[in-house]
């Protein structure tokens, strides 16, 4: 019989995250004078209960182990100011980390995210953040922006998968001509997530996308992810979401982050 087991897309283990004095990724690893060697476990690298000894700056993720399984949403909860924000900047290689290690499956491979360069990485996962930046212009402007960039001029733009997508989230194309400036917050959100979308990320992360949107929308909007999500094999999704209700039903599994500390509460809910 086939393995049903959903497939590891990115996993990480023993995050450590402080304020300050943190080794940057796709650089010389080294912490404070000493080698990370990212070929050890993480307990060989450095152990955990030293790595809070060698700084004294603000702890913001303490030893943060993950999974992010294939067709699967995981919901992300937590007050303000627990660490969900840094830890989706930390995965989608925004951030510094102090300790750890960050692995991404593509093609049967393993790839820690030390060796890969940080614009192959931010291609494969992809941050939505909750209050988007776009540019000067329309909103076809920013939608073609990423491929004036080095990393995806091989690729094309579609505008018709553009024009689709909007028909899905009940919006004419006429936004597409619409000036970026005089966009709401719901709009400058649906406008950065097409963005991210078109270049086919296998790991989305995602930081409350739906709190600028008004309830008719934001139900579309969320079916769409979901759609998204199943419409390949190869995709995951990390949302951070304070609307438990809403995003609940669809979610696979349901992290928890309290005062840094991760925890998998996930509930047995026996789907088919």
């Amino acid at each position: 019989m086939p393995n049903l087991t959903p497939s590891p897309l990115l996993s990480f283990s023993d995050i450590w995250v402080h304020g300050n004095r943190l080794v940057p990724i796709n650089t010389d690893k080294r912490f404070l004078g000493m080698r990370i060697n990212r070929h050890k476990t993480p307990n060989q690298q450095l152990k955990s209960s030293e790595a809070a000894q060698y700084t004294d700056k603000p702890l913001l993720i303490r030893a943060a182990n993950g999974e992010l399984l294939a067709r699967q949403l995981t919901m992300l909860t937590g007050h303000s100011g627990s660490g969900k924000s840094v830890l989706l900047r930390v995965l989608a290689g925004l951030a510094p980390y102090t300790a750890g290690d960050i692995w991404l499956y593509e093609k049967n491979k393993q790839l820690n995210s030390h060796d890969m360069p940080a614009t192959d990485w931010r291609t494969q996962v992809a941050l939505l953040a909750q209050h988007p930046q776009l540019v000067e212009g329309s909103v076809l402007d920013n939608l073609k922006l990423p491929y004036t960039l080095q990393a995806h001029k091989h690729l094309a733009f579609d505008i018709e998968w553009h024009i689709e997508q909007l028909t899905l989230l009940r919006r004419h194309q006429d936004l597409l001509q619409q000036s970026a400036a005089h966009l709401s917050g719901g709009e400058r959100q649906l406008v950065n997530t097409l963005r991210l979308l078109q270049l086919q990320p296998q790991v989305l992360l995602l930081d409350e996308p739906t709190a600028a949107l008004d309830a008719d929308t934001a139900h579309h909007f969320i079916q769409w992810l979901i759609n998204w999500l199943h419409a390949e094999s190869q995709r995951t999704l990390l949302w951070v979401t304070h609307d438990t209700h809403a995003i609940m039903p669809f979610s696979d599994k349901h992290w928890h982050m309290n005062s840094g500390v991760l925890t998998d509460i996930t509930t047995n809910k026996n789907k088919k």
